[in-house]
């Protein structure tokens, strides 16, 4: 079955560091993109992130946030540390400084705690602690993801189908009005040499090859044969669905746009240049509806 590539999934876990939350956006496009927002510490899984969601995944773009919640009490990503052996080192050096250049003043902590190396930041490393539980999520959100786009790619495949149905019914009447033309085109020529000529008798012979003429270059029956077998390709295709199916039904419908404007410039019937029109508009809208598939 033909997928979205439009869905939204979201899941939830819990872990001995707070609630970890996944969620996920896609979007249409041409290959598959994937951005990340993720909460402090997490940002080096994000590779490891990229490598599950490709599995299911295969065109997009794809939106994903990460984030962790209610930590437990004293549970800190990052510690602040005061050194102090700098911070007396530079306070002894600013004493020494004052007395070489007679300088008066007292020295606050102001002064201080802003120079290099006083206050450290140090960030705990607790990725690998992290991943199990964000998988986890990731999991069951991109399953949530993957039922929407499904849900989804049914409707499409139900447009698709009815589309293709009026598509089949007109290349029936385009048929229906490819032989009524040749007749209608033999009764046009044999009136019109009778009004002209002084009488009533008529050259069969050249009628019948100027009607063979007309048929020959009205003939769109090998055209109608081909667009029918796309038509046919289409259906089979949206029923056995894989994770490029999108490329090779637009290529598909190329095809088929293709055969219906060469049936429109030879057909000599202003039903079936109508039947035509009728096709390639259905054709031009499964186009636009192709774009949203994975």
């Amino acid at each position: 079955m033909i997928r979205s590539m439009t869905g939204f999934g979201k899941a939830s876990v819990k872990s001995p560091y707070g609630t970890i939350t996944v969620e996920l956006k896609t979007l249409n496009n041409k290959s598959l993109s994937i951005s990340y927002s993720t909460t402090e510490g997490m940002f080096l899984l994000e590779e490891d992130i990229k490598e599950v969601m490709e599995k299911k995944i295969y065109r997009g773009k794809v939106y994903a946030k990460v984030t962790r919640e209610n930590p437990p009490k004293g549970d800190r990503s990052s510690r602040v540390e005061v050194n102090k052996a700098a911070a007396k080192e530079y306070a002894e050096k600013i004493r020494r400084m004052q007395k070489a250049l007679g300088l008066k003043g007292e020295i606050t902590i102001s002064d201080i705690i802003g120079l290099p190396g006083v206050i450290e930041v140090t960030a705990d490393r607790k990725e690998e602690k992290y991943w199990p539980y964000i998988k986890k999520a990731l999991e069951k959100a991109l399953d949530n993801l993957m039922e929407y786009r499904v849900s989804e790619g049914k409707r499409l495949a139900k447009d698709f189908k009815k589309r293709l149905s009026g598509m089949t019914k007109a290349l029936k009447e385009i048929k229906k009005y490819e032989k009524q033309s040749v007749e209608a085109y033999r009764e046009k020529l044999l009136k019109s040499i009778k009004e002209i000529s002084d009488n009533n008798e008529t050259d069969k012979g050249r009628i019948e090859q100027e009607v063979a003429i007309f048929a020959r270059n009205c003939d769109i029956a090998e055209e109608v044969t081909r667009l029918g077998s796309h038509v046919e390709a289409y259906v089979e295709t949206i029923d056995k669905a894989n994770h490029d199916v999108g490329k090779k039904l637009d290529f598909v419908a190329q095809e088929m746009h293709r055969e219906a404007n060469t049936i429109g410039s030879k057909a000599n019937d202003v039903r079936i240049s109508n039947a035509v029109i009728e096709i390639k508009s259905e054709i031009d809208r499964m186009r636009e509806q192709i774009k949203n598939i994975e």
